[in-house]
């Protein structure tokens, strides 16, 4: 039993959370909020869908523990993020987090629909945007398991 800890905790060590968003500002702010609470990944940032697809296709997927994929973004939305990862075998299962500030329930169902893991509203009170990036992390990046195949 305390091998397969072991390994788990080797394995997720070196993830990489990729963040997928247009605002600069915000996304250095969600990487700054990982430095203070010590998370122990690697924060890749891409600034708008297409040049994240372009990485996710053509590189190794398997270190990437979670995407926070923005929606409303230039050049490629979230939601053609979402479509191109749901028609890439290879991709589909990675894990996507729609982090956005929208509370539509019409994008949060659209989202689902087109196989986002969870939808998070991007809380603007600073204390909350952190309490929110611990909540996803702690779950997405340590508690949730995925099947080796998708490793």
């Amino acid at each position: 039993m305390s091998n397969q800890t072991n390994s788990f905790q080797v394995s997720k060590a070196s993830k990489k959370v990729i963040i997928v968003e247009d605002n600069k500002a915000e996304a250095d702010l969600t990487r700054i909020i990982y430095q203070d609470q010590s998370i122990d990944c690697e924060i890749v940032h891409f600034e708008n869908g297409e040049d994240f697809i372009a990485f996710v296709d053509n590189d190794d997927v398997s270190e990437i523990s979670y995407v926070l994929l923005d929606l409303n973004m230039p050049r490629v939305n979230g939601y053609e993020v979402l479509e191109f990862l749901s028609k890439n075998e290879a991709l589909k299962n990675l894990v996507v987090i729609v982090f956005s500030s929208s509370n539509n329930s019409k994008d949060v169902e659209r989202c689902y629909q087109m196989g986002a893991n969870a939808y998070v509203n991007k809380p603007l009170n600073l204390n909350e945007l952190e309490r929110a990036i611990e909540s996803i992390h702690n779950f997405w990046g340590i508690t949730n398991l995925k099947p080796q195949a998708w490793s």
